[in-house]
């Protein structure tokens, strides 16, 4: 089932109890009941000037297959104990016209929230998901002013030009980084920055198994990204390791390994330990 036909039969929590995105519907109607303070509505009002009939799935839950190698590959089990739908995906711009089907996963932010939006793109990609045959069908990229432009016409031509997915995210990774090891380092940094502020978080965490949930999700979304973004690279493969696929993925594992994390086990101690202050 190609990805425009999956995504409209998502159930909205607004309308069904059982729903598992926030909102399901024309990308203008929810537009107009944004307020003009929310960071998404400049990105989300130029969106939906391109094309009246997109729609936008906000919120949208996925869960993990634990049977992917690249989960088990990157050796974070504690990713696996995640409660369903814990990893949110915050819009997905779909359409289709002329029988294409596409769609585009968007976060709002700096480079750290264009890894996230990949990783999120490899999480829905994912082997024996129902998701797996749209690979093809969708991008990532994430907006702000500074390049809410590039954006604008990458959904332009994406939605209207047709143009080829893999090509066009090719050149939106070039725009954002110079390399795999600049993007590398980036969600390296990003995951070492949550680390050292887990404590303050958890300390202010009004729920504190969501927020450690939470916390989880980005630390697995840094590892799958690490591993997977270097498994897809042609140029690894072919020049750095001579064809031999058995030495890229080691590299691979080696890059995720290196990926900082803490343990569903530790959090909570530190939450315990923090309790009697």
């Amino acid at each position: 089932m190609a990805i425009y036909d999956i995504l409209c039969q998502k159930k909205d929590c607004r309308k069904q109890q059982e729903g598992v995105c926030d909102f399901n519907g024309y990308l203008e109607d929810y537009v107009a009941n944004l307020d003009r303070d929310d960071e998404a509505h400049d990105v989300l009002s130029a969106l939906s000037a391109i094309d009246p009939s997109l729609k936008v799935i906000v919120g949208l839950g996925l869960n993990i297959n634990k049977e992917a190698i690249a989960n088990q590959i990157i050796h974070y089990k504690d990713s696996f104990k995640l409660p369903d739908g814990m990893i949110r995906c915050p819009y997905i711009i779909y359409g289709k016209s002329d029988d294409e089907q596409r769609a585009i996963i968007v976060t709002l932010g700096d480079r750290a929230q264009y890894i996230i939006a990949k990783a999120l793109y490899f999480v829905m990609s994912e082997p024996d998901n129902e998701y797996e045959g749209t690979r093809n069908e969708m991008i990532a990229f994430a907006a702000n002013e500074e390049h809410l432009e590039t954006l604008i016409e990458s959904t332009r031509v994406f939605f209207m030009e047709h143009k080829k997915a893999g090509s066009l995210q090719r050149r939106l990774d070039m725009l954002m980084f110079e390399s795999y090891d600049e993007m590398y380092e980036e969600a390296k940094r990003f995951a070492d920055e949550q680390s050292e502020q887990m404590g303050e978080l958890l300390a202010q965490a009004e729920d504190k198994a969501l927020c450690i949930n939470q916390l989880i999700v980005k630390w697995f979304l840094m590892k799958k990204f690490s591993y997977v973004q270097y498994m897809i690279d042609k140029n690894n493969l072919n020049v750095i390791h001579g064809g031999n696929v058995k030495r890229q993925r080691q590299v691979a594992k080696e890059k995720a390994d290196n990926i900082s994390f803490v343990s569903f086990t530790q959090l909570w101690k530190i939450i315990r330990q923090n309790a009697w202050r």
